[in-house]
C-alpha cells in the first residue's frame, strides 16, 4: 500500500476514534449543561491541568520512542509499564495529600474532595500507555477506535444519570474516571500482551536516554499550553474559567483533534520513510498542507458562528461568552497544525534535544505575552493566545523544515493561499451570524454555516492540495 493510502486508510479510523469520542463528550456537555454552572466546569478545568502534567511525567516520552524503533521486545515493553505504574502510584500519593493546599490557592473548596478521587485517572492510564502505544506501533487505529467509542459513551450515559440526580460537579468527576477505567478493562482484555515479572535497567537506559528530551520538552509545553486555564482560576473567576475551557474544548475539536490524528498516524510513517531512505520532505509537504487546510476551515467555521453557536447548543444565551473567547482563539487554533505536525520531522530524525531548546524559546514567548497581557482584562488575556501562535510561526517553520530542505518561504508560500481563504470564509461566516437582522437563533446559525461551507467550496475548489485530498478520499472509498 502507498504512503498516501496507508495514511488514508488509518486516518479513517484515528478521525472516527477522535470525533466519535468528542462528539459523545460534547453531546453529554450539551446535556448536562442544562443542569450545571459555568463554575462546575471550571473547577473541572483547574484539575485537568493536574492531570495532564502527571500523565505526562507518567508516559516521560516513551510512547514516542517506542513507536520509532524498528523491534521492541516483550522485556522493553514490561520495563516501560512498570515504570510508567510506580511513577503513576507515586504522583497520586502527592495528590492527594496536596488536594487541600490546591484548593486554599484557588479558594474552592470542593476541590480538595474534588481532586482526590479525580486523580484516580493516573494509575488508570499508568496501565493502558504501554498497550496503547503497542497497538499505534501496530497502526491498528480500528481497534482504538472501538475501545475509545465504547469507554467513552458508558461514562457519558452515567455522567448524564448523576448530573440530573445529584446536579453538581460529581458528575463530570466521575465521567473523567470511569472513561479511563473502562479503557483500561477494554485494552487488556482484548489484548494478547503478557507482560514479563522482570524490570530490565539497561533497557529503561536505552529508551530514557531518547526520552527524556522529550520529557522535558513534554512537561514545559504542557505547563505552558494551561498556563491560561491556571491564571484564569486564580486571577479571574471559575465562572469565566469555565467560559474559557468550554471555547477551548470546541478550538480543540477543530484543531488539536484534527492534527494530533495526523501526527499520530503519519509519525510512524514519515519514520518508516526514514528509514527506508523515502523522500520525507514531499511527504511532510503533503501532509502539512491537507492538514492546515482542513483544520483552517474547521475552525474558520466556528470563528464566525461561535456565539450563535454556545447558545443553541448549551441552551442558555449566557454561554455566549465562549463563542467570544473561541473567536479571539482562532488563529491559534489555524495555526496549530504547523507547530505540531512538524515536530515530527524532528523526532523521525532523532533530534530531540532541538526539540527541547525550540520549547523552551516558545515558552520564553509566551512569557513576554503573558505578562504584557494580563493586565488588559481577560479579553485580551486570551487573545494573547492568537498573538504567540503568529510569532511562533516563523520560528518553528524555519527550524523544523531545515533537516529537510522545506526553507521557511517555501513554508509560506505553500501555506499563505491556504491563509487567504480562509480569511474569506471566517468574514462571509461572521457577517451573516453578526450583522444579519434574523431573530429566529436556529436559522441564523444554519444560514451562517451553510454559507461558509459553500463559500469555502468555492475558494478550495480548483486548489491543488485540496483535489489532492479528494483523490484520497475517492481511493479509501473505492479500497473499502
Amino acid at each position: 500500500m502507498s504512503v498516501s493510502k496507508q495514511i488514508a486508510s488509518n486516518a479513517l479510523w484515528k478521525y472516527l476514534e477522535q470525533f466519535s469520542v468528542m462528539g459523545i463528550q460534547f453531546l453529554g456537555t450539551f446535556i448536562m449543561a442544562r443542569v450545571l454552572s459555568p463554575s462546575d466546569y471550571g473547577v473541572i478545568g483547574i484539575m485537568s491541568v493536574f492531570t495532564i502534567l502527571s500523565n505526562t511525567i507518567i508516559n516521560s516520552g516513551f510512547g514516542q520512542a517506542i513507536i520509532r524503533e524498528k523491534e521492541v521486545s516483550r522485556l522493553d515493553y514490561s520495563t516501560i509499564l512498570y515504570f510508567n505504574v510506580f511513577v503513576s502510584v507515586l504522583l497520586y500519593i502527592i495528590l492527594y495529600f496536596s488536594s487541600g493546599v490546591i484548593a486554599d490557592f484557588y479558594n474552592q473548596p470542593i476541590i480538595a474532595d474534588v481532586s482526590k478521587i479525580t486523580f484516580l485517572v493516573l494509575p488508570l492510564n499508568a496501565l493502558s500507555i504501554v498497550q496503547n502505544t503497542k497497538l499505534q506501533k501496530e497502526v491498528r487505529f480500528k481497534k482504538l477506535c472501538f475501545i475509545s467509542l465504547i469507554s467513552s459513551l458508558l461514562s457519558c450515559i452515567i455522567a448524564v444519570c448523576l448530573a440530573y440526580t445529584y446536579r453538581n460537579v460529581w458528575a463530570l468527576v466521575f465521567q473523567n474516571v470511569l472513561t479511563y477505567f473502562f479503557r483500561v478493562v477494554l485494552l487488556w482484555g482484548t489484548s494478547n500482551f503478557i507482560p514479563t515479572f522482570r524490570f530490565s535497567l539497561s533497557s529503561f537506559k536505552y529508551y530514557f536516554k531518547f526520552s527524556k528530551n522529550l520529557l522535558f520538552s513534554g512537561l514545559i509545553g504542557v505547563i505552558f499550553n494551561n498556563i491560561y486555564t491556571l491564571i484564569i482560576g486564580k486571577v479571574y473567576t471559575t465562572a469565566e474559567l469555565g467560559f474559557y475551557t468550554q471555547a477551548e474544548r470546541f478550538k480543540n475539536l477543530g484543531a488539536h483533534t484534527t492534527t494530533e490524528v495526523v501526527q499520530a498516524i503519519t509519525y510512524p510513517i514519515l519514520a518508516r520513510l526514514n528509514n527506508e531512505n523515502g523522500d520525507i520532505k514531499e511527504g511532510y509537504r503533503k501532509i502539512i498542507n491537507i492538514t492546515v487546510m482542513i483544520v483552517g476551515f474547521v475552525m474558520a467555521l466556528l470563528m464566525g458562528c461561535g456565539e450563535d453557536l454556545f447558545e443553541f447548543l448549551m441552551g442558555n444565551e449566557i454561554w455566549r461568552m465562549s463563542g467570544i473567547y473561541l473567536f479571539l482563539m482562532g488563529i491559534n487554533g489555524i495555526l496549530y497544525p504547523l507547530h505540531c505536525i512538524n515536530q515530527n520531522v524532528l523526532m523521525v530524525k532523532g533530534d530531540s534535544r532541538t526539540i527541547l531548546l525550540l520549547e523552551i524559546v516558545r515558552r520564553i514567548i509566551m512569557i513576554v505575552i503573558l505578562v504584557t497581557t494580563m493586565r488588559h482584562g481577560i479579553m485580551f488575556f486570551v487573545f494573547g493566545l492568537s498573538i504567540y501562535s503568529i510569532i511562533l510561526l516563523f520560528v518553528n517553520l524555519y527550524y523544523c523544515g531545515r533537516p529537510i530542505s522545506y526553507t521557511l518561504c517555501e513554508q509560506l508560500k505553500d501555506v499563505c493561499p491556504i491563509l487567504l481563504r480562509l480569511l474569506i470564509i471566517i468574514c462571509v461566516t461572521l457577517s451573516f451570524s453578526t450583522f444579519i437582522p434574523i431573530q429566529t437563533l436556529s436559522f441564523r446559525l444554519f444560514l451562517s454555516v451553510f454559507f461558509g461551507i459553500s463559500i469555502g467550496l468555492l475558494c478550495f475548489w480548483r486548489y491543488y492540495y485540496f483535489q489532492l485530498l479528494l483523490k484520497l478520499v475517492k481511493s479509501l472509498i473505492k479500497k473499502k
